[in-house]
C-alpha cells in the first residue's frame, strides 16, 4: 500500500495557508497582453483601470460658478420683477372691481368718479350742486372768452390783452378749480377727512373772491364783466354788450353759489368734529406713507438694475 497522501499536492505543500491571500502571488507566469507576471502584487487596484485622472484647471471652474451664479440672480430678479407685475395687475383689477374703470374726462378717462356709487346718500345732493356748479364754470368761462374776443373784433380799448388772459383762464382755472377745490370736497363727503375740507376752504376761498373780482370786469384782466361790459355799451356794440352781460351774470353766480355752499360744507364740517389738528396729522400721515411709497419704488427700481 502506498503512503503519499492522494489529497497531498506539491503546490500546496510549498504555501503558508495562514499568509495574507491579498499578499498571494502568482506561481505560474499568465501570457497575454495586460496579464499578471510571475511574483506581482495583486495589492495594487490601479493595474486594471487608467491610472490617469483629469483634473479642472482653477481658474475656469470659478469662472463656471460666477457664470451659475450670475445666471441664478438673472432669474432671480425676473421672477421678482414678473411678481410685480402680477401685484399690480390684481391692485388694478381689485380698483376696478370695487369701483369700476376709469370714466372721467370721458374724453380721456383718467379717474374715476361716481357720485352715486363713492358719496354717502346723504350727501349725494351736495357733492352734485357742486359739480354742477364746477361745470357751469366751464361755460362762465367760454363765454367770457367769446365776450373778450368780440371786444377785440369791435376795437375796444385793451381788448388783445383781455382776450389773451381768457383764453389762458380756460386752461388754468379749469383744471386748478377741479384739482384744488371741486376734488377735494368730493373726497372730503367720500372719506369723511379733515385735510379734504381744509384744502376745499382754502381754495374755494379763492375761487370766490376770483369770481367777484371777474364780475367787476377791470379792463387788461381777461373779464367781459361788468366794467368792460359798460365800455361796450357806450361804444354801441349791443351784440357784444349782450355776451358781456351774460358773462357778468354768469360770474356773479359763480360767486354766490359758492359762497351758499362754502358755508353749507362749513357747517357740516363742524357738526362732524373735525378739527385743525386731524387736518395736520393727516397731512403728515399722507406725507409719510408717500414718501415711503417713493423710497419703495426707488428700491425696487434700482435692485432690478444690479
Amino acid at each position: 500500500m502506498s503512503s503519499a497522501n492522494p489529497f497531498e499536492h506539491a503546490e500546496y505543500s510549498q504555501t503558508n495557508p495562514f499568509a495574507d491571500s491579498n499578499q498571494i502571488q502568482a506561481d505560474v507566469p499568465l501570457t497575454g497582453a495586460g496579464k499578471a507576471e510571475v511574483g506581482q502584487d495583486y495589492t495594487s487596484y490601479t493595474q486594471y483601470g487608467d491610472s490617469t485622472t483629469t483634473t479642472t484647471p482653477a481658474g475656469a471652474e470659478d469662472s463656471n460658478l460666477a457664470a451659475k451664479a450670475a445666471e441664478l440672480r438673472r432669474r432671480e430678479e425676473e421672477l421678482a420683477a414678473r411678481e410685480r407685475e402680477i401685484q399690480a395687475a390684481q391692485a388694478e383689477a381689485d380698483r376696478v372691481r370695487t369701483q369700476g374703470k376709469n370714466n372721467f374726462p370721458k374724453f380721456y378717462p383718467l379717474i374715476y368718479m361716481s357720485i352715486p356709487a363713492e358719496i354717502p346718500k346723504t350727501h349725494q345732493a351736495t357733492v352734485r350742486f357742486l359739480y354742477n356748479i364746477w361745470l357751469a364754470l366751464l361755460g362762465t368761462l367760454g363765454l367770457n372768452f367769446l365776450a373778450c374776443l368780440l371786444m377785440l373784433i369791435v376795437g375796444i380799448p385793451n381788448g388783445a390783452a383781455d382776450l389773451g388772459v381768457s383764453l389762458g383762464y380756460c386752461f388754468t382755472i379749469t383744471a386748478a378749480s377741479f384739482l384744488l377745490w371741486y376734488r377735494p370736497v368730493y373726497n372730503a363727503f367720500m372719506k369723511e377727512m379733515s385735510m379734504y375740507y381744509y384744502f376745499y376752504f382754502v381754495f374755494n376761498g379763492f375761487h370766490i373772491a376770483f369770481s367777484f373780482y371777474m364780475a367787476l370786469g377791470f379792463p387788461s384782466t381777461g373779464s367781459a364783466g361788468l366794467i368792460n361790459m359798460i365800455q361796450v355799451f357806450n361804444a354801441k356794440k349791443t351784440f357784444a354788450g349782450i355776451l358781456c352781460v351774460f358773462s357778468t351774470a354768469l360770474w356773479f353766480v359763480q360767486f354766490f353759489a359758492n359762497a351758499f355752499y362754502f358755508r353749507k360744507v362749513h357747517m357740516h364740517y363742524n357738526q362732524q368734529g373735525h378739527t385743525f389738528d386731524q387736518a395736520k396729522a393727516q397731512v403728515t400721515s399722507s406725507a409719510v406713507r408717500s414718501q415711503a411709497v417713493q423710497n419703495a419704488a426707488w428700491s425696487a427700481a434700482t435692485s432690478s438694475r444690479v
